[in-house]
């Protein structure tokens, strides 16, 4: 397996950052760069760099430095996450099980979904889908059920700047997705019909927060043709009432 090196500055900094996980609440830069074995000067860019982009925060009193609300952004995220996961896997596992189809569970971030979970079906088609991996909003199951409950301002913003046409049932006119949209809030769950990729039909569900928020979405993918043969309204009833099983399990 091919190797490439790492980048100086990134392994660097990222020293810096984990100085702090031995329970060092704050520390100068003289400090830091005794820690790390670096010269002041280049510890102060770097550290200066991690402040400006809010990994590291400055006591104005002492002008020492402790990690910033951007890493408990992070670990909160990371946390958050797990917890989803722990807790909607077993669903994840049971529909695949049914339906023997892939599923999966994704997240919203930076205007693209992030999928969190997969369990692959044991039947032999493979989705090509990966844990960790970003993916499009308006052509997928799972980013519709965050599209259509977005502000009209943020829909506008991502659609203005982030939809393209990957098979030629994408849809990318403005106003059929705002169509699209409303379609899924009134039904409770979004379907890709080979808006991806050809062949593969896809129906999705939000699990949302009392306030009506999309959190998180779970789907239900396969083959065209196997999907049609299973009815793809039954589908999207069935996997509605799994989400309200999992609001209700998730405090939400």
């Amino acid at each position: 397996m091919a190797t490439t090196k790492n980048i100086q500055s990134v392994e660097r900094a990222l020293s810096i950052l984990e100085i702090f996980k031995a329970g060092k609440k704050e520390l100068s830069v003289k400090e830091i760069s005794e820690e790390v074995g670096l010269s002041k000067s280049t510890a102060f860019g770097l550290i200066n760099t991690l402040t400006n982009q809010g990994y590291l925060q400055q006591n104005s009193e002492n002008l020492k430095y402790g990690l910033g609300l951007k890493v408990l952004a992070l670990s909160n995220t990371v946390q958050k996450n797990n917890i989803i996961v722990q807790t909607i896997r077993p669903y994840l596992i049971s529909l695949s099980d049914k339906f023997q189809e892939t599923t999966h569970c994704a997240v919203e971030e930076n205007a693209s979904v992030i999928y969190i979970d997969k369990i692959e079906a044991k039947r032999s088609v493979y989705i090509k889908s990966e844990i960790g991996t970003k993916n499009y909003m308006h052509c997928t199951g799972v980013g519709k059920c965050f599209l259509a409950y977005m502000s009209q301002k943020k829909f506008d913003k991502i659609i203005e700047g982030n939809i393209i046409s990957l098979t030629p049932n994408t849809i990318t006119d403005k106003e059929k997705l705002k169509i699209e949209m409303a379609d899924i809030r009134l039904k409770g769950f979004a379907v890709d019909r080979e808006e991806i990729e050809l062949g593969l039909t896809c129906v999705a569900v939000p699990i949302l927060s009392i306030k009506k928020e999309p959190i998180v979405a779970i789907s239900l993918s396969g083959p065209t043709s196997r999907m049609n043969e299973m009815n793809i309204e039954e589908i999207g009833e069935y996997l509605k009432r799994i989400s309200a099983k999992i609001a209700l399990e998730l405090n939400y």
